[in-house]
């Protein structure tokens, strides 16, 4: 989302639309802009076509942007262009969400509204199933980790760091990480968007 305009997706091309340009960011710019979730992360400042823009994560108002992607693809490329592999990436499960008891503090019931809108998982749930017919579709995201942080410091990257690293090290990581790749390279699970698209209304 931009800095000053947030509530409104900005979607981040490489690719010419009818109804708007190319951003041109590099793939390390990209990430700096989905990444910067205040406060964990301060918005991030990129300067393009003498212009700084200022963009934040969209995690508060699209926590799990996939049937937005698809609906892009499909606006672009049309129902009968393929689809080789969708990989979702989500950022960890948030834990369990207790309702706050009403003497506590205004920031107690602001913490618990942010977590509850940054949750992903129940889409992902959702779009689990809606695609358990499809093996193109995969998805990672790491079961425990910092849920619940709303701080971080140069400890908090090397947090994530290591939990990164031990995530990736897990047996059934590495085989899903696999199957993710010979997707990709043999394409023998492709889908067209307009099947893709279906399966997301439970028609597959």
């Amino acid at each position: 989302m931009y800095k000053d305009h947030v509530g409104v997706p900005c979607l981040l091309r490489n690719y010419v639309a009818r109804h708007e340009p190319p951003t041109n960011l590099t793939v390390a710019e990209a990430m700096l802009a989905s990444c910067a979730t205040p406060p964990l992360f301060v918005p991030a400042s990129i300067g393009k076509d003498y212009a700084t823009f200022g963009y934040t994560g969209g995690d508060l108002a699209l926590s799990n942007p996939i049937r937005e992607i698809l609906a892009e693809a499909h606006r672009v490329f049309e129902d009968q262009a393929t689809v080789r592999c969708l990989l979702s990436v989500g950022c960890g499960h948030p834990g369990i969400l207790r309702t706050p008891n009403n003497s506590d503090a205004t920031a107690a019931w602001a913490s618990f509204f942010r977590q509850l809108a940054m949750d992903s998982e129940k889409t992902a749930r959702e779009i689990n199933v809606q695609m358990s017919q499809l093996t193109l579709y995969h998805r990672l995201s790491v079961t425990s980790g910092l849920e619940g942080s709303q701080t971080c410091s140069g400890r908090c990257v090397n947090a994530i760091v290591a939990l990164t690293s031990s995530y990736l090290n897990e047996i059934e990581i590495v085989d899903s990480l696999s199957r993710c790749a010979e997707t990709i390279k043999n394409g023998d699970a492709s889908s067209t968007l307009e099947q893709l698209s279906r399966c997301l209304q439970n028609l597959c």
